[in-house]
């Protein structure tokens, strides 16, 4: 009788044992994947932020190799606006489209870029809609903005909410849509000359 409640008290702290380690790897597990879907959102959030420094300093060119080949940038002439097919966009550029207005900012008989002008933005901290890519491969990123752009001694702000569609290539993102949602869109509109 002894013997056999040793067995089972063995046999009980084997469980208990076999349980723990159980627990343990499942709680490794789990701070791996959180790990990892921390280094994930750090990694598009800090992308989100160099893409707005790149805007800041006027590096076009650098920030135009960020998009994809079917890269898009569209700015909803509507609020809630769902697509850009068929209906009034503030701009809607692909890269070759983008390409020429980089290259207007820079050419020097764009008069009316004469005195040269300058954005700012102040930006949230970006926020990953999730943790999985779409069915495209690209992940979500959000962020709320004040866009401010410098001209002839005025200056116009534009708050805003900037959304990204940014798939992984060649261990880097590169950008698949910029959209730019202004909380104005549907009241005065200055003349935006540079990328929000």
């Amino acid at each position: 009788m002894m013997q056999e409640q040793g067995q089972q008290r063995g046999q009980g702290q084997d469980a208990l044992q076999g349980q723990q380690q159980l627990n343990q790897q499942q709680s490794q597990g789990q701070g791996q994947r959180l790990g990892q879907t921390e280094g994930l959102q750090q990694s598009l959030q800090n992308f989100v932020w160099q893409e707005n420094a790149l805007l800041d300093q006027g590096r076009f060119d650098e920030w135009y190799e960020l998009f994809a080949q079917d890269g898009l940038y569209w700015i909803p002439g509507e609020s809630g606006q769902e697509s850009p097919e068929g209906r009034m966009c503030i701009a809607l550029e692909n890269r070759m489209l983008m390409r020429l207005r980089i290259d207007r900012l820079s050419h020097h008989r764009a008069f009316s870029l004469q005195p040269g002008v300058r954005g700012l933005r102040v930006i949230q901290t970006p926020r990953v809609q999730s943790e999985h890519p779409d069915e495209d491969g690209c992940y979500t990123v959000r962020t709320n903005l004040i866009y401010s752009e410098y001209q002839k001694q005025k200056t116009e702000v534009l708050p805003a909410t900037a959304s990204y569609r940014l798939r992984a290539v060649d261990q880097a993102w590169e950008i698949v849509e910029k959209r730019v949602d202004l909380l104005s869109v549907d009241g005065y509109l200055p003349t935006i000359q540079l990328f929000i």
